[in-house]
């Protein structure tokens, strides 16, 4: 095959990449850890590629972080770590999912004690490497998310479950227009703990100040979204399962 023939066709799929993937297992297994120069040397030996074709093979794995160099994993073994697996089931059915809330549902033991938050960032610093999640900077608040999803939408879940946040925003729901120095009345709760979560939403653009910037309007573009994610929280008020990563080795 001509170098610009494979160049153009690779896909994780191709035979020639999934046998680039196996040899860098080798590799691994004989080194511990992935050594890109050494998979050239060892996939140029026994694929007979051209050097160009075989360089965006590798190209392309490391873009996809299929594989990552210095790990000693590829990316299909990463969540064979049970843990790390659940952690990232967690992740993808608890969307915006910050680490104090990942701690305590996560690794709590069944005394109620908090497992090792370093642990915790061991996996979750894994799951990131190889693309499986990411994570987002909400003020003080650090969120994950799985890889794929908008940081807008993850934004939204986060906010949305705190419950004076929801209530503000079902509020604007409901009613096109609100003054903003009725909201603390209508939700129930301390005019400064409204006043700090109402600017919060004007600065993540959730909300918006409206005519004499003294009322309050919902993002149009954003009220679709909200509402689905209300929903779906109504929808899925199942328990989530405590793994405890105590006594789990760092794999």
């Amino acid at each position: 095959m001509s170098n610009l023939n494979l160049t153009l066709s690779l896909t994780l799929n191709h035979p020639s990449v999934q046998r680039v993937i196996e040899i860098a297992k080798e590799v691994i297994n004989n080194k511990k850890v992935l050594d890109t120069e050494l998979l050239y040397t060892f996939a140029k030996r026994q694929l007979k590629l051209p050097r160009k074709g075989l360089l965006s093979i590798i190209q392309l794995l490391i873009n996809k972080k299929v594989l990552v160099e210095g790990s000693k994993y590829t990316r299909d073994e990463v969540l064979n770590n049970k843990y790390r697996f659940n952690l990232y089931r967690f992740l993808t059915s608890y969307l915006g999912a910050h680490f104090s809330t990942i701690r305590k549902q996560i690794i709590t033991d069944n005394s109620g004690n908090l497992g090792s938050s370093g642990q915790l960032i061991w996996h979750l610093e894994m799951l990131i490497k190889f693309n499986y999640i990411k994570k987002i900077k909400v003020k003080n608040y650090t969120v994950f998310l799985p890889y794929e999803i908008d940081d807008e939408i993850g934004l939204l879940h986060f906010v949305l479950r705190d419950e004076i946040y929801l209530k503000i925003i079902q509020l604007l729901i409901n009613n096109e227009k609100l003054k903003r120095s009725e909201v603390h009345k209508l939700v129930n709760e301390k005019r400064e703990t409204v006043y700090y979560r109402i600017n919060n939403l004007i600065e993540f653009n959730i909300i918006k100040l409206s005519g004499d910037k003294n009322s309050l309007i919902l993002n149009s573009r954003m009220k679709d979204d909200i509402i689905s994610i209300i929903k779906t929280f109504s929808q899925n008020k199942s328990q989530t399962k405590k793994l405890n990563f105590n006594n789990e080795k760092r794999g």
